[in-house]
């Protein structure tokens, strides 16, 4: 093992107390003597300082500007930063899990019977809205993923909005991935009917999958696994060569808080395996063991910083 003795050794408890500081200072409760304090605590100390420089740089990455301003506009910054933060999800996926008729929080997965007899899951962080009528029956994905079993009804076609195309179920099972402008198709009985204005409609068979994107268009079939596929809906993830950062993103879609990358060369390491969702923590003490990272798990806050050699 190469042991490289120039490297500085890295406090985290100190790394950890600056950012409590700083989370008590966005905190909207915050007072003057908070900011001398910090100030005061950051001079007493060089480690105290390189600490605070640590903190405030990932804290510059999640959103706010660290300098005291007027009460009132560090009051409203404070909790919009501390409200995204405990949500978990981004903005448009929250505003819109207010209005939805069915929503699940983070680390929830719900099983919806739904009036006609089909079944809706929900998979964590995730808002739909219902529209059945005597002549279709609609659903519109606005944040997340959902697995449908739909009911035969002739009479009342079923279709799935989600990210600009439609997919219309032909007597099937499938799951419905919206991340972003992308979404995800993937077939598990019979077939789909995927539509996109701007480029058309293709039928997607069982063991299929497409996925569309307005700006970039609709991709052809391809086969996928199914089951690995829809593993969520047993609380598993699974991954195969595939980038940390991707990872990362897709595991703490079932927890609270950040995961902020300290180095970023580190989101390209390849990751291979099945972790399970109803415990990420187990997700993240499986990285320090397999991969050359060292994790900070604070409040709300997951740090990923390459181990030391």
């Amino acid at each position: 093992m190469r042991r490289r003795t120039s490297a500085p050794t890295t406090n985290e408890p100190l790394t950890e107390r600056a950012l409590s500081w700083l989370v008590r200072l966005h905190s909207g409760s915050e007072t003057e003597q908070d900011w001398i304090d910090y100030h005061e605590w950051k001079m007493a100390h060089p480690s105290h300082a390189g600490a605070a420089a640590r903190a405030e740089h990932v804290w510059s990455r999640l959103g706010p500007a660290l300098k005291p301003s007027r009460p009132a506009v560090r009051k409203v910054a404070g909790a919009l930063v501390l409200f995204a933060a405990l949500a978990g999800v981004g903005a448009s996926g929250f505003f819109s899990s207010w209005f939805a008729d069915q929503a699940t929080q983070v680390g929830e997965v719900r099983i919806v019977a739904l009036d006609d007899g089909s079944s809706l899951v929900m998979d964590s962080a995730t808002s739909v809205d219902l529209d059945f009528s005597a002549a279709e029956r609609r659903l519109r994905v606005l944040e997340g993923q959902i697995f449908v079993k739909v009911a035969a009804d002739a009479s009342r076609p079923f279709i799935v909005e989600a990210g600009g195309g439609e997919v219309r179920a032909l007597g099937t099972a499938f799951n419905i991935r919206r991340d972003g402008a992308r979404t995800d198709v993937s077939v598990a009985e019979h077939s789909v009917r995927v539509s996109l204005a701007s480029a058309g409609r293709v039928d997607v068979g069982e063991g299929q999958g497409v996925d569309f994107d307005p700006a970039t268009g609709l991709s052809t079939p391809r086969a996928v696994d199914v089951e690995d596929v829809t593993a969520w809906r047993r609380g598993e993830i699974l991954f195969e060569g595939r980038p940390l950062g991707e990872v990362a993103r897709e595991m703490g879609r079932y927890r609270r808080g950040a995961i902020v990358f300290m180095d970023d060369t580190l989101k390209q390491l390849p990751v291979t395996g099945a972790f399970s969702s109803r415990n990420v923590n187990e997700f993240f003490l499986a990285l320090e063991q397999t991969l050359p990272v060292r994790v900070t798990r604070l409040p709300y806050l997951i740090l990923i910083r390459r181990a030391a050699e």
